[in-house]
């Protein structure tokens, strides 16, 4: 199968130094097309990232505890959050518990992701391990 074919298959569109360029058989937009619909082009998105670099992230195992644990976090919660992450930081911390109030969070200081949240109850009785700094905030 030629490489052409694949494309066409595929939908994609070969590039060319200082030319965007459609195949004949390629149905709907072109690729400057699309990315002018979707509105924003790829430096665009990098410069984002990467200026979002500072941002605290959630994953996916600490949103359910979130939402199974009914926690709700205010935007001072999130504050206090992001000043314990950056005390933890500062000392040199990879993993880290982060006391807000009653409420403990486990966090990658690394990745800045918040790996896990509990409540007061659920952190009666637990060891924590796998960690090398808290921070009370």
């Amino acid at each position: 199968m030629k490489i052409a074919e694949l494309q066409v298959g595929h939908n994609l569109v070969p590039i060319r130094p200082n030319k965007i360029s459609s195949l004949e058989h390629t149905s709907e937009k072109t690729f400057a097309e699309k990315t002018e619909s979707v509105g924003k082009n790829f430096s665009d998105i990098l410069g984002e990232k990467v200026n979002n670099k500072d941002d605290l992230k959630f994953s996916a195992h600490a949103m359910r505890r979130l939402s199974d644990r009914q926690i709700n976090l205010t935007s001072m919660d999130l504050s206090r959050l992001n000043s314990g992450l950056k005390l933890a930081e500062e000392k040199g911390a990879r993993s880290s518990l982060i006391m807000v109030d009653k409420k403990a969070y486990i966090v990658s200081v690394k990745n800045r992701t918040v790996v896990t949240a509990l409540t007061e109850e659920a952190t009666l009785g637990n060891v924590f391990t796998n960690i090398d700094s808290v921070a009370i905030v």
